[in-house]
């Protein structure tokens, strides 16, 4: 297999195995990055998003479903890759790849690139943490060089330092996980960073955002775009909408008091004004087709219609 095959082979394993060493490895992964979030200058808490936050519950217990949208995905991408006789991207990024910054502007313009398997979306089918740190703003510059030097110390990195030995390690990881060993390596890292001043004016922007989108049956929007890490820290493309990860999956720890309260509160005022069907309906708005697929499975509908509950209650 060439390393598109390998990677979506790989990533289809690890959706597979759906028992509780998965969920403590995962676990595992959260602890380690939390620990050197906080012992970072100008920490005022972190929280994760995407998988597997929005399948655990606040307390990251459950069980870890199997999500067929994730095993058509990878699917997709073993099948465009599957009759070649190579990967053209994988002698470049091998001898290149120190070389690239940023993914995307080199290959974008590369004409030996395939656009169903170019470097990007082979890594995206990759599992990794995605977590975020919220940083005093002055502390914002000082924050990023400390990180970057304690994810070194732990032999933890993010895929495009080294795209094809990242997958290499995935498939040691997952064939660990089979075999019901912990492994000992870290999965790849997706991590960010954003100033304190403006995550708190998004915490307290997100209940008018929903209520204008529902009083206008529009679609929410409230871009939040941090500095990301990828072989250095960088804005990417495009930013993410907030209303989607806040209502979905984003999972707190250790926030500073000021910020738990504006998160609370948050809650509490959306959980007065809409019912579960509203949020249901909003979340369908905001949700991107990948995700709104995701969603059928039934273990995650019932764990977010558990989350926001929460809030109404």
């Amino acid at each position: 297999m060439n390393t598109c095959m390998k990677a979506a082979d790989a990533s289809t394993r690890f959706e597979r195995l759906n028992n509780d060493l998965k969920r403590r490895y995962f676990i595992k992964n959260m602890e380690r990055i939390n620990t050197i979030m906080e012992n970072t200058p100008g920490y005022c808490g972190s929280f994760g998003t995407g998988y597997p936050f929005y399948v655990l519950d606040d307390n990251l217990q459950g069980q870890l479903p199997i999500i067929n949208e994730q095993i058509r995905y990878n699917t997709e991408l073993y099948d465009a890759a599957s009759g070649k006789e190579g990967w053209a991207c994988e002698e470049c990024l091998n001898t290149r790849g120190s070389r690239m910054p940023d993914l995307k502007r080199f290959c974008k313009v590369c004409p030996q690139v395939d656009d169903a398997i170019k470097p990007r979306k082979v890594l995206n089918r990759l599992p990794d943490v995605d977590m975020w740190m919220i940083c005093q703003d002055d502390k914002v510059e000082e924050a990023k060089t400390v990180m970057v030097e304690l994810f070194k110390s732990y032999g933890m990195h993010t895929s495009d330092v080294d795209p094809v030995g990242t997958v290499d390690e995935i498939e040691e990881i997952v064939t660990q996980l089979e075999e019901g060993r912990m492994p000992s390596k870290m999965l790849p890292l997706d991590v960010h960073i954003i100033s304190y001043s403006e995550f708190a004016s998004l915490l307290d922007e997100i209940p008018f955002a929903i209520c204008n989108a529902m009083d206008n049956n529009v679609t929410p929007y409230l871009p939040i775009h941090p500095q990301s890490l990828r072989k250095t820290w960088q804005y990417d493309d495009t930013a993410y909408n907030f209303v989607l990860d806040f209502l979905l999956s984003m999972t707190p720890f250790n926030w500073e008091k000021k910020l738990d309260r504006k998160l609370r509160l948050s809650r509490m005022v959306i959980g007065d004004m809409f019912t579960e069907e509203d949020l249901k309906t909003i979340l369908e708005k905001v949700a991107p087709d990948s995700v709104k697929r995701r969603m059928e499975t039934k273990q995650l509908q019932k764990r977010y219609e558990s989350r926001v509950n929460a809030w109404i209650k």
